[in-house]
């Protein structure tokens, strides 16, 4: 018999055609003509004793016996029933979702993203995405965000952190120390990665950077001696330049280490540091652009935090609309137009971010995973600022820059 087909033969029984026939023509087998029939091959069944058979339909040849009828019925028979069964699984399986994509949907991830500024759409934050779909993690298969983003209001941040905790994430990442603090204060229990915070054991997040001890762990651009590093920079390639103001967030968690870190290192080289000119919201930024105006210093210091970074572009426009040379704390300042950066180079965090979640996912407790340090740190210079300003960076600053911009 012909794979897929069903012989159907016209045996009659009270009533018409048999049930099995019935059934078969009800699920759809094709009714078969005489000279098909003819060129079917004989179903073969062991003779029996029964005296009557049942009459034959037209076509039926006498020589193939009395009772190869009844044996191609019978044994169409089992044929339905094991096609019955089939299109019952059949039918189950139509109704019911693929196995690979309920699997999927069971393991896939619920990550909260917590940012003063933005969450997607830079550079940066594609190399994230990049490397958590490279470690497996497909975004709506293996797992889903759940983003807020501050948008350079860090004082949404608590609110923001408290309502990502609620919806009961698997895991949270975090960006800076603002981030990273709000999130700490919403859970003690969910594990938390943050991508560049500030110091860490300082701040209270952890017992020691070798050994968090609690739900926080990730990365930190706070490295000891880094301000004073920056201050170096910018007075090695500005001699002149003695009267420095500075911009900074006196809401900053990390405000007052770094600001004291700041007045021993400009004491240290013989510079006036100019009392801060703060700024803790977007709005803030005028007053504090005119106060730094009235000082009238010979270069400016940007220190780092999230409302300088979302606002970077005011920054930038500032200096160069006053002509005052700057000192920034993100590259991406240099690459808008702003004179120098001794910065971390963001990008590595980013990017390495998703191995600590991959290994909290794989079972491994926030707690025992080291806080590690940034590796790329350097200084950036925009030579065409320098021009513009009518600068000349010495060339012993030069050759220690990892970028320079023409």
């Amino acid at each position: 018999m012909t794979a897929g087909k069903l012989l159907v033969v016209g045996c009659r029984s009270r009533g018409g055609l048999s049930a099995r026939a019935d059934l078969a023509l009800k699920l759809g087998a094709p009714r078969m003509s005489v000279a098909s029939y003819r060129q079917h091959p004989k179903v073969e069944r062991p003779a029996d004793n029964r005296s009557s058979s049942p009459p034959f339909s037209a076509g039926h040849r006498p020589e193939d016996g009395p009772d190869s009828s009844v044996a191609a019925i019978s044994g169409s028979g089992r044929v339905l029933q094991r096609r019955k069964l089939i299109l019952g699984i059949a039918a189950l399986g139509a109704l019911a979702p693929p196995f690979e994509a309920w699997s999927q949907r069971v393991a896939a991830k619920r990550i909260g993203m917590l940012s003063g500024g933005d969450l997607q759409g830079t550079p940066n934050w594609d190399a994230f995405y990049e490397n958590m779909r490279s470690l497996g993690y497909v975004e709506g298969r293996d797992v889903i965000y759940d983003r807020q983003a501050a948008a350079g209001e860090p004082q949404r941040l608590p609110q923001m952190a408290r309502e990502l905790v609620a919806r009961k994430p698997d895991l949270l990442v975090t960006t800076g120390a603002s981030e990273a603090l709000a999130a700490r204060a919403a859970t003690s229990t969910i594990p938390i990665v943050m991508m560049f915070g500030g110091d860490p054991v300082g701040a209270g997040l952890a017992v020691s950077l070798a050994h968090p001890g609690g739900n926080v762990t990730g990365l930190t651009r706070f490295i000891p001696g880094f301000i004073a590093k920056s201050v170096e920079m910018l007075h090695d390639a500005l001699p002149l330049a003695k009267r420095i103001a500075v911009l900074e967030n006196p809401l900053a968690p990390t405000y007052t280490q770094y600001h004291q870190e700041l007045v021993r290192a400009a004491a240290s080289l013989g510079l006036t540091l100019m009392p801060p000119a703060s700024a803790s919201r977007p709005e803030d930024l005028e007053v504090a652009f005119t106060k730094i105006e009235q000082q009238q210093p010979d270069a400016l210091f940007v220190t780092s935090d999230v409302l300088f970074y979302t606002q970077r572009a005011r920054i930038v426009q500032f200096v160069v609309r006053r002509q005052l040379p700057s000192l920034h704390s993100f590259t991406e300042d240099v690459d808008a137009g702003g004179l120098m950066a001794y910065a971390v180079e963001f990008r590595e965090l980013y990017e390495r971010a998703p191995i600590f979640i991959d290994k909290i996912f794989k079972g491994t407790p926030p707690a025992e995973l080291p806080i590690e340090l940034p590796t790329r740190i350097g200084l950036w210079v925009n030579l065409k600022t320098a021009r513009t300003l009518g600068l000349k960076i010495p060339q012993s600053v030069l050759l220690r820059a990892v970028k320079t911009i023409e």
